[in-house]
């Protein structure tokens, strides 16, 4: 018969942030083995949250400190509290108190913790949106600043746009960039002429 385990999953956002205070807060709930991913929670792709997922069994439980440090979004929340209730364990939330067992007063403020949450992010990128600009009407902001990589790429885009003959799909791939950083720049290029 195996084993039932208690597993504990943190993450930040960025490499630079530490997560000793999600390792200790776990810890202290005494997971037997931790997973810590270090990118942002929009990314799907979070290889520890992956492998943990793949080693859930029934009468396990994932411990995590908060329930923005699982998902960023409602959606995602709840697929993977699904995918741990059909494999028959359980998520528990310390800062909530609050643990996840497919009652319905647990689905009902799951769903409201990240509706929560979402809006509150929503809120965060708003008021980052109106200090920006408020800081460009000053004139004190000037955005990233941009790389050599990308000032190379700004060049050949535009000499290929002059020239004329390629299409955006050919320009982006000789280019090697993204569609979604070739069209930014098309519209930079196409401001300053």
């Amino acid at each position: 018969m195996a084993t039932i385990m208690r597993y504990g999953y943190a993450r930040t956002s960025t490499k630079e942030q530490n997560p000793e205070r999600q390792r200790v807060a776990l810890q202290e709930e005494d997971c037997e083995e931790l997973f810590v991913d270090q990118c942002s929670g929009k990314n799907a792709d979070r290889p520890q949250l992956q492998l943990m997922m793949s080693k859930l069994r029934a009468g396990d439980t994932v411990v995590v400190k908060s329930v923005d440090r699982l998902a960023r979004n409602t959606k995602d929340l709840l697929a993977l509290l699904d995918e741990a209730k059909n494999k028959g364990a359980q998520v528990r939330f310390i800062d909530n108190r609050l643990t996840f067992d497919d009652s319905p007063t647990s689905n009902f403020m799951i769903t409201m913790l990240g509706a929560v949450g979402e809006l509150e992010r929503s809120f965060i990128r708003q008021r980052q949106s109106e200090g920006i600009e408020i800081a460009k009407s000053n004139n004190v902001y000037k955005g990233r600043p941009v790389s050599k990589k990308t000032e190379a790429a700004k060049v050949k885009i535009a000499e290929k746009l002059a020239r004329g003959v390629f299409t955006d799909k050919e320009i982006y791939e000789s280019v090697k960039v993204s569609r979604a950083s070739f069209y930014r720049i098309k519209k930079e290029i196409q401001t300053e002429q």
